[in-house]
């Protein structure tokens, strides 16, 4: 099966990390390997019909791998696995004053001021 495809690279937070990577594609009746995982949390596609897809790595938006296939002998496959869910960041210079947060990580450095959200919450800039 084929590999996922590579996802983008942020240095939003500071530091660089990759999100939203696909996942790999399932093994086709267990004849060829299931497909590497996509850089940025995609997953392993399944390598025999009896094990399901990986699971897309968490808060990066990272693709669920492929289930396998399989035609002969009315053999069924394999689920794929779970897409991995999103995260929103914000990033505005630190003196900049606020309405209202609700939830999210904040983190600061000198300049910046940056608001991490994987769960729900909201976010208001002083008008």
């Amino acid at each position: 099966g084929g590999a996922g495809g590579a996802g983008l690279a942020s240095s939003i937070t500071g530091t660089s990390v990759t999100y939203g990577g696909g996942g790999g594609a399932g093994t086709y009746n267990n004849t060829v390997t299931g497909g590497a995982a996509g850089s940025g949390g995609g997953a392993a596609g399944s390598a025999s019909t009896s094990v399901a897809g990986g699971d897309g790595t968490a808060n990066t938006g990272g693709g669920g791998g492929g289930g396998a296939s399989f035609t002969n002998n009315g053999q069924s496959g394999s689920n794929g696995g779970a897409g991995g869910s999103g995260i929103v960041i914000l990033r505005y210079p630190k003196g900049t004053a606020l309405d209202n947060a609700i939830g999210g990580t904040i983190t600061e450095n000198a300049y910046w001021r940056i608001h991490t959200y994987t769960t729900v919450g909201s976010f208001n800039f002083q008008t």
